[in-house]
């Protein structure tokens, strides 16, 4: 954020509110969440911030009154014509006060200003410092005033010159009382008693900096380590305890050199805030670099070496230099032969230092060079490794072998052959030697009366490209690798030794390894081409912390490492000399973590809900979370899992700040996240828990429904089966009753009276044809009939068979009265289809007996078409008769009236109608009866 700050202050759960010209911010460790008037904000310039017990924050802007947020909401605007609260500050006592523009000062409570009873003198007041639990300075706009604890006035000052015309007061821990003005610091000598008035006077002494007076101070800040820190508008004042000072621009790093604010957080991060921003300054552990701005020589070290209490040798290419660690001050050391310098002869007393082809003493009490030492042929060159054994003789090794090298032996001794790379004689008088590319050699020797003896040799790791050796107080022998890590080499027994290995993937930074060095605590240093790593033991095993990682230091560490007190490690690099204050951050254990939002795509939810009851329609959330830290925000590692769904374990660590699920199906959920501390152990879960209610489809009472909609739907159709059941039956014995009186009907007495009756005729006039004609039709007539009466349904063709009869019968029988026209569809006699048999022989019946036969004259014409029409057979019988207007008033036959209404029946139930597909038509000619024409349609089957 670039704008101008004016306030910082850190919530109960830890997050930052930033209070600027522009607005409001909040950082939650991952993102800032902008406060505006865009977005709701009364005033844009906002004064200060208050949270109260229940977490509503009180943002007091310029504009008057104070808005009110609650859960990253603005759930209440300031009232207009509100009066401007410039500063919320609390007393020991836990009242609040409020420092306004025209109100005075006023008590804050519930979110409710009240006036003070007593006359305070000033209408304005910016800022207020609370002394002890008696008095309390307050400033006015040009003003300073002493109150008690009753806000009655003790004294005051009253001046018009400009150094006054800004007040900034700040009380240390050890009760001194800064005054911060226009033209420099100054100090309130005392609290005068009441009528007395207030004595200014200069700072201590270590106060009394170049460029802090006559500098206007914006803020004076005293840090948990007691480092005091004053915010001008030329960049910021660093006065530590020990009176040393420094002052830090925007060159060294700030985000302006105009310091408005400043502010310690719960991990003692000092924040600042500039005209142009936010910077922020990690204090838990102090990395410092010195380089050619502090007096360095040159940037690029090749070794350091303790040479006396706080002071160390430096190496670089242009010579060397003794640093004392108490003053961070460097000191030149005459150079008697030419740089550059290599290392330190391990173990020499005093101090032999490798230079090109030479040696030379260090004197520690002068921290000059003495005279050169060389060896004796062959040694002309400087050695590839060397190290000095307590009575002053050497092992040391060329390109091809590893000599022992005695001042009282005329000739080195050859041990070995291979290139080696470091040498280590450990604290039982091994001497471990190991080689640039096959693995590692422990030597076991004796040097007694002069004469050197190899007494063992033991080979270790084969094939291993070794790069720094280091034995750690529980005699312990590290070996650093370029290829594969650290291993550690226990002694197990009398002779054996137990070796573990740990490279990247039991977390180290990387597996070449150039450096090693154990601290105060037992831990190990280990340098590697990615930074520092540290080893913490941890029962059997070690854990890995990322030194570098978490603190953002990459620098590129030679093998040279100098582990001091008080925690400090100083490095030979290429960018400089490196001293670090370990801040032992592996030991902090984890931060809370809070979920900051949780949102679907068109609501955003409230935090604080017991349990949230999602519709179906919303199976899609989004879960924001973070934890405030700010030591390294992206070094914080999370895990989160969401119980209910189909996979709930734990993820693997990483830096994410937001999941989302998709498509989540109805149940309970609760979804947590958890963050892992600097120890390596997890914190506690933030939880959230959901419900997704099921669609109505799948809810209990829905499903019950749908049961009794099924036991009722099965009981009705139960009862429907066993109604249709029933009406079949009633239906089969309706059918089978018209059937039969069908058959009846088609029986009729006197039809059948009258057929006898006309073959007697026949036989009585001796018309042995027509009698003979006439019985055989009227045999076959009663054989079809009686055929048809075992079927319910008959052929089409036979049923037409039996109707020609008939109607052959009725011609004979009336003598010529009558002639017939049947026409019939051929589609309709060349298959297969069935029809109740007789269905339309009353209907014909009825047209020769009533219509037909009372008919004067034998001009009489039956007419019968039988044609498909669709999924139809429809039947027309057209005669020419009387009419059935006439017929009606002649004595009726009632059989055949009988005998058309079943067949009216039959042809209903055959249809399964409600009427019966059966029309009857009368035919007039000039308004006179012409006949009858009946249709009837039957369904084909």
């Amino acid at each position: 954020m670039a704008n101008s700050i004016r306030r910082i202050m850190q919530d109960e759960k830890g997050f930052l509110w930033i209070a600027t010209w522009e607005g409001l911010s909040k950082y939650d460790g991952n993102k800032f969440t902008n406060y505006n008037t865009a977005n709701g904000l009364s005033h844009n310039m906002v004064n200060d911030l208050y949270e109260s017990d229940n977490g509503r924050l009180y943002v007091a802007t310029n504009g008057g009154g104070f808005d009110i947020i609650l859960e990253n909401r603005i759930i209440q605007k300031a009232a207009p014509s509100a009066i401007t609260v410039n500063r919320f500050v609390r007393f020991p006592d836990g009242k609040i006060l409020v420092t306004t523009d025209y109100g005075g000062l006023q008590e804050f409570n519930n979110g409710k200003l009240t006036r003070l009873r007593q006359n305070i003198l000033l209408p304005t007041y910016f800022d207020l410092t609370v002394l002890n639990d008696s008095f309390f300075i307050a400033v006015g706009e040009r003003d300073i005033q002493l109150l008690n604890r009753n806000y009655e006035l003790v004294s005051e000052v009253r001046n018009n010159e400009a150094i006054y015309a800004q007040f900034k007061i700040y009380q240390d821990s050890k009760k001194r009382i800064f005054v911060g003005t226009e033209t420099g610091l100054r100090v309130l000598t005392g609290i005068p008693k009441k009528g007395e008035p207030i004595i200014f006077s200069l700072p201590p002494a270590s106060f009394n900096i170049q460029g802090l007076q006559q500098n206007k101070i914006n803020v004076v800040f005293e840090d948990a380590d007691n480092t005091t820190w004053i915010g001008t508008d030329k960049g910021l004042f660093k006065i530590n305890p020990d009176g040393s000072y420094q002052l830090i621009t925007k060159k060294n790093g700030l985000a302006s050199d105009i310091i408005t604010s400043i502010f310690q957080d719960n991990e003692k991060n000092i924040w600042f805030g500039t005209f142009l921003g936010l910077s922020k300054l990690v204090t838990k552990t102090n990395i410092h670099v010195y380089t050619t701005d502090n007096g360095l020589e040159s940037n690029s070290v090749s070794f350091l070496y303790p040479v006396k209490k706080e002071h160390l040798l430096v190496s670089t290419e242009k010579g060397t230099q003794v640093f004392n660690t108490r003053d961070g001050k460097f000191h030149s050391v005459t150079n008697i032969i030419d740089p550059p310098f290599y290392s330190v002869v391990a173990n020499s007393t005093p101090p032999l230092v490798i230079g090109v082809n030479k040696m030379v003493t260090f004197d520690s009490a002068t921290l000059q060079f003495k005279d050169p030492v060389q060896f004796r042929a062959p040694f002309i060159f400087s050695p590839y490794c060397i190290i000095s054994d307590k009575k002053g003789n050497f092992f040391l090794s060329d390109e091809h072998h590893l000599y022992f090298v005695s001042q009282k032996e005329e000739q080195p001794v050859k041990i070995l052959e291979n290139l080696f790379s470091v040498l280590l004689l450990d604290k039982n008088g091994y001497l471990w030697a190991a080689t640039l590319q096959k693995g590692l050699y422990r030597i076991q020797f004796s040097f007694v009366n002069n004469k050197f003896t190899l007494l063992a040799s033991e080979h270790f790791l084969p094939g291993e490209n070794i790069r720094s050796l280091c034995e750690d107080s529980k005699e312990n022998i590290w070996v650093g690798t370029r290829y594969h890590g650290v291993y550690r080499f226990s002694k197990k027994g009398t002779a054996a030794y137990s070796i573990i290995n740990i490279d990247q993937s039991k977390g180290l930074s990387s597996n070449w390894v150039k450096g090693l060095a154990e601290t105060g605590e037992g831990e190990l240093w280990v340098a590697s081409l990615q930074g520092l790593d540290k080893l913490i033991q941890q029962d059997s095993s070690y854990r890995v912390f990322n030194f570098s990682r978490v603190n953002n230091f990459y620098g590129t560490v030679t093998s040279s490492m100098v582990t001091d007190k008080n925690h400090s490690l100083w490095l030979a690099t290429t960018e400089g000399m490196v001293h670090i204050t370990d801040g032992q951050m592996e030991k902090l254990p984890p931060l809370p973590v809070y979920i900051t939002k949780v949102s679907s795509p068109d609501s955003v939810y409230s935090l604080h809900a017991a349990k949230l009851n999602l519709d179906y329609g919303h199976n899609q959330l989004q879960f924001e979370f973070s934890s405030p830290g700010f030591i390294n925000e992206k070094q914080l590692f999370y895990s989160y899992r969401l119980s209910g769904s189909s996979n709930a374990e734990w993820t693997e660590a990483s830096n994410q700040h937001i999941v989302s699920y998709a498509s989540l199906q109805p149940g309970n959920y609760r979804f947590e996240v958890r963050t892992m501390g600097w120890n390596g152990s997890w914190g506690q879960p933030a939880g959230f828990e959901f419900n997704i209610k099921p669609p109505f489809w799948q809810t209990g009472w829905f499903l019950l429904l749908c049961l009794l909609l099924l036991f009722a739907g099965f009981y009705i159709a139960v009862r429907k089966r066993i109604q249709i059941v029933r009406n079949k039956g009633t239906l089969k014995q309706k059918i089978a009753e018209t059937e039969m009186m069908a058959l009846k009907a088609q029986m009729n007495p006197h039809f059948m009276f009258n057929c006898i009756n006309s073959i007697d005729a026949f036989i009585h006039t001796n018309d042995k044809y027509n009698a003979t004609l006439y019985l055989n039709k009227f045999a076959k007539l009663l054989r079809n009939i009686l055929d048809s009466s075992k079927q319910n349904i008959v052929p089409f063709t036979k049923d037409i068979e039996t109707l020609k009869l008939y109607i052959e019968l009725e011609e004979l029988r009336n003598d010529g009265k009558f002639r017939t026209s049947l026409h019939i569809d051929e589609e309709l006699m060349g298959n297969d289809y069935k029809v109740p048999p007789l269905i339309i022989q009353p209907f014909v019946e009825n047209a020769i007996l009533h219509g037909l036969r009372n008919k004067d004259g034998n001009d009489g014409l039956l007419e019968i078409e039988i044609k498909k029409v669709g999924e139809k057979i429809e039947y027309s019988i057209k005669d020419n008769g009387i009419g059935r207007a006439a017929a009606n008033k002649i004595a009726q036959n009632k059989e055949s009236s009988y005998g058309m209404q079943l067949s009216y029946d039959r042809i209903r139930l055959f249809n399964k109608e409600q009427e019966a597909s059966v029309k009857f038509i009368d035919l007039f000619n000039d308004d006179k009866a012409a006949g009858t024409l009946i249709k009837a349609e039957l369904k084909i089957i």
